[in-house]
């Protein structure tokens, strides 16, 4: 019977969308060039006087630059690990690294943890988003399907598949290992066909723009209320 649902599990292949790749990294160099500008003006900006300004700027700029080099060296370092493909088949995730390596979370070693009170797949919370968790190797282990971790050198399109055709692999495979129903609500997944529930997403994705929107706005009005009052300092110290 495993061996028929094997035979029509079919390999699921990471895809990546080139017009996304380019807008993200754009972005992010841009987001980096503002970030390094005002950093570069940080000190111009806050000391009003010029023995002061001189005085920090001796202290200041070295730690900036050794602090640009060690960036420079994490980015090289992290770009040689980038997943450039995910593979999801009949045997576990497998991530294709840029550097030739393949890492790979295997169902037939994933692990119980043999407590009633704990599910051996759950989630793990981790910079505001939710992580699939396993006990992989007698170690808990985070498959991440987000980039968290992975950090991937294109935009994929379809995470959320592969993420979907994982946990299906799970329950086909290791039927032994308890997931938990925070799982399928989470990632917005129809337990009985894994099928993905668009309407609870978009309504969720929704709720989350609308609380983005209203934060931004306020950001917005503060920023502009903190330049209005410094502009108004200027003209009363001239």
């Amino acid at each position: 019977m495993q061996e028929d649902v094997r035979k029509d599990f079919l390999p699921l292949v990471s895809k990546s969308w080139g017009f996304m790749t380019w807008l993200t990294r754009t972005l992010a160099v841009l987001l980096l060039l503002v970030m390094f500008l005002v950093l570069l003006a940080l000190p111009v900006i806050i000391c009003k006087n010029i023995v002061v300004l001189v005085v920090v700027a001796i202290l200041y700029y070295p730690a900036l630059v050794f602090g640009l080099y060690r960036f420079i060296l994490y980015q090289k370092t992290a770009r040689k690990r980038e997943v450039k493909r995910i593979v999801v088949d009949d045997k576990g995730v497998h991530y294709e690294r840029k550097n030739g390596t393949i890492d790979s979370i295997l169902y037939d070693d994933l692990e119980k943890y043999h407590l009633e009170n704990e599910y051996d797949v759950s989630l793990s919370p981790r910079n505001k988003i939710y992580v699939l968790k396993v006990k992989y190797n007698n170690s808990v282990t985070d498959v991440d399907f987000d980039g968290v971790d992975a950090g991937y050198n294109s935009y994929i399109v379809n995470l959320k598949a592969l993420q979907r055709r994982y946990i299906q692999g799970i329950v086909y495979f290791r039927p032994d290992l308890r997931i938990s129903p925070s799982v399928y609500t989470t990632y917005n997944i129809n337990p009985v066909d894994f099928t993905f529930d668009k309407k609870k997403y978009w309504t969720e994705l929704a709720k989350t723009l609308a609380v983005f929107i209203l934060l931004c706005s306020i950001l917005g009005l503060i920023m502009l209320g903190l330049v209005t009052w410094l502009s108004k300092d200027q003209i009363y110290l001239h």
